[in-house]
């Protein structure tokens, strides 16, 4: 347990300021003693896995942050296939490389997604057509209160880009994933697979200093039978390499993806995402909506529908 814990290098944006309480549990008898601990002495409760889609207040996080280090990672054999667990603090890469080399295929289909297994678990992580839903058996979660259990799918009532765990701050301690088993010859194709999902990433993406895409795409309800792509409406208000605040300015490779520069805060993204909001709003009456995860702020540092007009 450490006090006022910078947390600038544990997100990708590399901003934000400390953490009034630290931990980085390795097991489970330790989340639970740092969880009592919390519930001990009133605080908030805040989870951090890689910060590759997070973004932290410059004011830092109130009560106690947990960034989680079980990275172990299984592969056992069952009647309808392979049956992956791994660690709430693994990388997904990781977990994507150790399958593979057991010619256990399926989470491919991730390659060179950024973040943990656990922030993955908690947003149903999705690439084109998947998610990670799609693949998820169980996870065994732990409640703020101390109480450990397995659960199914189910439980996390997914959606896209949403969770239970959005509104109830329960830790995923370790998640199953059902995989299938292949050849070498079907083995070697992922690995290519995954080889060239990466490839494109990278062209296509920036890798550093950026949580990827800031805003989700909108949902039918709210696009009112236009293009549901938020980077349709970024591309049309030309804001793609452009559009800067301070030391954050929209990607030139990718208009919904926001970079920062050394010295950038965290209120410099949030000015660039609002100037983002303000101009696709007063185009085409739409107000994208974060997909980013705000960590430490005392409201909703952004533009909603209801308040845009403000």
């Amino acid at each position: 347990m450490r006090k006022d814990f910078p947390l600038k290098d544990l997100n990708w944006f590399r901003t934000g300021g400390n953490a009034e309480f630290f931990s980085e549990p390795r097991t489970v008898e330790e989340a639970l003693s740092d969880l009592a601990f919390a519930k001990k002495e009133g605080l908030d409760l805040n989870i951090l896995g890689e910060g590759a889609n997070t973004l932290v207040s410059d004011s830092g996080c109130k009560g106690l942050t947990l960034h989680p280090a079980n990275k172990e990672l299984s592969l056992k054999e069952s009647p309808e296939g392979l049956v992956l667990e791994a660690g709430c603090g693994a990388a997904v890469q990781d977990a994507i490389d150790f399958s593979l080399e057991r010619n256990a295929l399926g989470l491919e289909e991730f390659a060179g997604l950024p973040g943990t297994i656990g922030g993955a678990a908690f947003i149903n992580a999705h690439f084109f057509e998947f998610f990670l839903a799609d693949f998820l058996l169980s996870a065994t979660v732990i409640s703020p209160d101390g109480s450990v259990k397995e659960v199914d799918k189910d439980w996390f009532e997914y959606g896209y880009d949403v969770s239970r765990l959005h509104r109830e701050k329960w830790l995923v301690w370790s998640a199953k994933f059902l995989l299938k088993a292949g050849s070498d010859l079907e083995a070697a194709f992922a690995k290519g697979r995954a080889f060239e999902i990466i490839r494109q990433r990278s062209r296509r993406y920036p890798k550093e200093r950026t949580c990827g895409s800031f805003f989700r795409n909108f949902l039918p309800e709210e696009a009112q039978g236009k293009v549901p792509s938020v980077a349709f409406y970024l591309d049309k208000v030309g804001v793609k390499g452009t559009l800067s605040k301070g030391q954050a300015i929209v990607s030139r490779k990718h208009a919904n993806m926001l970079e920062t520069k050394e010295g950038a805060t965290s209120a410099d993204v949030i000015n660039l995402a609002r100037e983002m909001q303000k101009l696709v709003y007063k185009n085409f009456g739409l107000v994208p909506v974060p997909e980013c995860r705000f960590l430490g702020f005392t409201s909703f540092p952004l533009y909603t529908k209801d308040t845009i007009d403000g």
